[in-house]
């Protein structure tokens, strides 16, 4: 528990969270006081610091996204946020080792430990979990940092060849990406298929900083889980993101072949088989 206070001690005074919430919130509780009729003024639940460290069961020679259970680790924490239980993550280092510290808003610490429960990284002690109260006593706002400065924003700037509009065909099929230019350590953009003018499948995308200053592709493509692939390689041109945990695609290729055409390709093992689906695209009107 040292350490935790420890963390508290150096995150709080930067942290904290509005003294109330109006509207359906699954992370706060009805004011008994309000009457019959009266807009109620919900009172926001206790908020809980989860510290989770590498434990016995961490494979050393894997990357944290090639662990078993990463991909289970991340789909529980994104249901906690759509839940409204997860306000803040991040990550951070102390002389021991790289560790994650999680703000959960549930009514006692067995709530939070709770969440938990079906993620195989705790579970199966890749994690070891310490849980303990977070009281606040400023309040303030932390958004992500900007990273423009850091290495890793030269990284992003040396993308900016992916920015703009996209436009490819493969027979009755039309697809389209739209790439925003890096601004504040991300890239964002968005995809959409057509057949037979009918959207059957649509994608948001974003290339971000890692706590390490290394860039991230994350893609959430429409009926699937969120899932992220790490910079494996970078030339003037081309950019290869790679989780090889992931079932398919465990490569996702960028390449920009001459001005106006933009080739990208998902590539990987799909049931045992090798597969790569290419979508090449020619720069067009955003509108």
């Amino acid at each position: 528990m040292t350490t935790i206070r420890k963390t508290v001690a150096a995150i709080c005074t930067i942290l904290a969270f509005g003294p109330q919430w109006v509207g359906a919130q699954p992370a706060s509780m009805p004011n008994p006081a309000a009457g019959a009729g009266e807009l109620q003024i919900l009172e926001p639940l206790p908020l809980y610091i989860v510290q989770l460290t590498t434990g016995p069961g961490w494979d050393h020679s894997k990357q944290a996204d090639e662990q078993a259970g990463f991909r289970e680790h991340s789909q529980n924490l994104s249901r906690m946020r759509r839940e409204g239980l997860l306000p803040l993550g991040a990550r951070f280092r102390d002389a021991a080792a790289d560790k994650g510290m999680l703000i959960l808003r549930v009514n006692d610490a067995a709530a939070a430990l709770a969440q938990f429960a079906q993620d195989p990284m705790v579970r199966d002690k890749r994690f070891n979990i310490d849980i303990a109260e977070f009281q606040p006593f400023f309040e303030g706002y932390v958004a992500r940092p900007l990273r423009d400065g850091a290495a890793g924003g030269d990284a992003l700037k040396r993308l900016s060849w992916m920015s703009g509009c996209w436009l490819g065909r493969n027979g009755r099929m039309e697809f389209r990406e739209h790439w925003m230019p890096a601004a504040g350590g991300m890239m964002m953009g968005m995809g959409r298929t057509l057949a037979e003018r009918k959207v059957v499948s649509f994608e948001a995308m974003r290339i971000e900083l890692d706590g390490k200053g290394e860039p991230v592709f994350t893609a959430k493509p429409s009926g699937q889980a969120e899932a992220s692939f790490r910079m494996a390689k970078q030339e003037a041109n081309r950019v290869v993101f790679e989780n090889t945990a992931h079932d398919f695609p465990q490569r996702v290729i960028y390449e920009l072949r001459a001005a106006s055409v933009l080739h990208a390709r998902i590539e990987g093992t799909d049931k045992g088989k090798e597969k790569v689906v290419d979508f090449p695209m020619r720069r067009a009107s955003c509108d």
